[in-house]
């Protein structure tokens, strides 16, 4: 899922969970709990699918790494011992063909590992009768020649991740859309007793929103400064506190440049204070807008 998704299949769980948790309310509504139900579904499905693409993904990944690192392991073994096998029987030109070293084995690219350890492979099976006190037998030319064919099936799989990835994100823009016209339904249900029931309706909006996560947003940039010197004043304790809710309360002290930086504030009006030993406190309101940057910049006078 991409992270807009992500939030907002977050919103889904939300707006479930209010819902449910006001059940005496929303069971009035008309068509309310039929689309609950729909809803709950869809976000299952949603999150389902989000699971499996996670899963499918780490799978193939880590079969890929496992059977990277056994071809290497066999094709460097092998062609170390024909290189042997070659200096020894002064064969320079098959020296010349099978003188690799793990570390170049290591640094093949995918299709690059499959066919070295090919030939490294077709050059031992005509004379692996003749390397047998090299330590190269029949059963290690099975070994390698299966361990080239399972790298060579992993190298495939990812095409078939891709297939299936692609199904998938065209399932859930299909299951996205949906949701977003049964909440649609239910955003109109609800709308009926936003005068008889304020604090329900605020609370179903405020579930409504989507919350983007991960996403960095400065909020607020506070610059506090000392009046007359318009030096910086480290160390302020700054508080700001939501008007229309009291007990949303953020705190945070002044670096040596006298800034701070606070992020991710709820929309609204703030009262903000300033305190630190030697100055006068410093009380002012604020507003802060979803999406902008909010600059506060303070002069404290020494008391």
């Amino acid at each position: 899922m991409t992270s807009d998704q992500i939030n907002k299949a977050a919103m889904f769980r939300t707006s479930i969970a209010f819902s449910n948790a006001n059940s005496t309310i929303v069971t009035l509504l008309p068509e309310f709990d039929g689309n609950l139900v729909t809803l709950k579904a869809k976000s299952q499905q949603i999150q389902t699918i989000g699971e499996q693409q996670k899963l499918d993904v780490t799978w193939i990944t880590k079969q890929k790494n496992l059977l990277h690192d056994q071809l290497v392991a066999l094709a460097s073994d092998t062609a170390r011992k024909l290189t042997a096998y070659a200096q020894l029987t002064h064969n320079a030109e098959l020296k010349g063909e099978v003188n690799i070293t793990e570390t170049a084995f290591k640094r093949f690219a995918d299709g690059e590992l499959k066919d070295y350890a090919h030939i490294i492979y077709n050059h031992a099976q005509p004379i692996v009768d003749l390397l047998a006190q090299y330590a190269v037998t029949a059963t290690t030319q099975t070994a390698l020649l299966n361990a080239i064919n399972s790298y060579n099936t992993i190298l495939g799989d990812p095409r078939l991740g891709k297939i299936t990835k692609s199904q998938a994100t065209i399932q859930l823009a299909e299951l996205f859309a949906s949701a977003d016209a049964v909440l649609a339904d239910m955003d109109v249900a609800a709308k009926i007793i936003q005068t008889s029931q304020p604090v329900f309706y605020k609370g179903y909006l405020a579930a409504r929103k989507v919350i983007k996560v991960g996403t960095t947003k400065l909020s607020m940039k506070i610059v506090v400064t000392e009046t007359g010197s318009d030096e910086p004043v480290k160390g302020v304790s700054v508080r700001a506190v939501l008007v229309s809710d009291p007990t949303v309360i953020l705190e945070k002290i002044t670096a040596a440049k006298g800034g701070s930086n606070i992020k991710s504030m709820s929309a609204g009006n703030y009262h903000i204070t300033f305190r630190k030993a030697g100055y006068a406190d410093q009380t002012v309101t604020v507003s802060v807008n979803d999406g902008e940057t909010t600059l506060v910049n303070i002069k404290l006078v020494k008391s």
